[in-house]
């Protein structure tokens, strides 16, 4: 038996735990009143032409500067039917249509969104939240437009967690994109928040391995691979399982360079591996971008920078 002192500080811990777990940090769409989630009669109002759509993803091309991924959101949501400006789509996107023609614009303004903290707002902590909790934003409608029978669902007050297993494959890319974003959102807001939120994005991701595993060149599995890797051992932490999770990623896209990024900086520091932590970032640099597919090269460029950011941090933080 525990003494008393351990006891009463497991006690405390668990009790800390379910109070943070409780955070959530943001209130979604389909808990707001004044978000209409989409029904059977909907008439498609609000539909943005397919060549306005067309346009905008020729200026989406554009985003490996960061110029031009602002660009590229603006496009995107003047076709979504917000005001101009700078200040958050809350206050400019007041009527946003959740219309079933609307998922593939709200899927890719979400993707926007989460890139543009993603590349350019590393290292500006208040910039980084507010792209990133602006991504999520977008994501939860985009998922109320690609999946009726998850708008209605949460209509009904059904659980998150119940009603995303039945989203189908329309709903894939407004699903893959608002998790990223949660979960890169909640990480950022601190550990209350992580917790919070933890379930609704395994629960995402979960469903999008079991609709396709192949996603955004295996993006499900590097999620898991990042989720293992990250959870402390309370919360469902299993090397075992991330690296599993990690080599199937790259089975699947082995010249997507934002999965070793994410191996280095989050399965080799747990390991404490630093010969492997070396070598993933040195392949990362050394990888020819002429042999990824073109639609990701912005990307992996970015991957490249973090890849070299990675490298100082093991310096100035001695990290091994």
């Amino acid at each position: 038996m525990l003494p008393m002192d351990m006891r009463t500080l497991g006690v405390s811990l668990l009790a800390s735990t379910l109070v943070l777990g409780a955070c959530q940090g943001r209130t979604a769409a389909w808990e707001e009143k004044s978000t209409k989630t989409p029904d059977a009669t909907s008439d498609g109002g609000g539909t943005a032409p397919a060549g306005d759509l067309a346009a905008a993803m020729e200026t989406w091309k554009g985003r490996d500067s960061k110029d031009g991924a602002l660009a590229a959101i603006a496009a995107f949501e003047k076709l979504a039917g917000c005001k101009d400006g700078s200040s958050s789509p809350a206050e400019r996107c007041t009527n946003v249509s959740t219309d079933a023609s609307q998922a593939e614009l709200l899927a890719m303004v979400t993707r926007a969104n989460y890139y543009y903290a993603d590349t350019y707002m590393r290292g500006n902590e208040g910039g980084f939240l507010d792209y990133t909790d602006r991504a999520v934003w977008w994501g939860e409608r985009a998922l109320l437009a690609s999946s009726p029978e998850f708008a209605a669902k949460m209509q009904s007050k059904a659980k998150f967690e119940e009603a995303i297993v039945t989203i189908q494959a329309p709903a894939i890319p407004a699903a893959y994109w608002y998790a990223t974003a949660l979960g890169k959102w909640a990480r950022a807001k601190g550990f209350g928040v992580l917790v919070g939120q933890k379930d609704r994005i395994k629960a995402t991701m979960t469903r999008l391995l079991e609709l396709d595993p192949n996603f955004y060149h295996g993006g499900p599995h590097r999620y898991f691979g990042a989720f293992y890797a990250v959870a402390p051992d309370f919360a469902g932490g299993d090397l075992g399982k991330s690296r599993e999770h990690y080599d199937k990623s790259l089975e699947i896209a082995p010249y997507f360079l934002g999965t070793k990024v994410l191996m280095a900086e989050n399965l080799a520091t747990k390991l404490d591996d630093e010969a492997l932590f070396d070598q993933l970032l040195a392949e990362v640099l050394a990888a020819d971008l002429s042999t990824v597919p073109p639609e990701i090269l912005p990307e992996m460029k970015a991957e490249q920078e973090k890849a070299r950011e990675l490298q100082k941090k093991k310096t100035d933080e001695d990290l091994f």
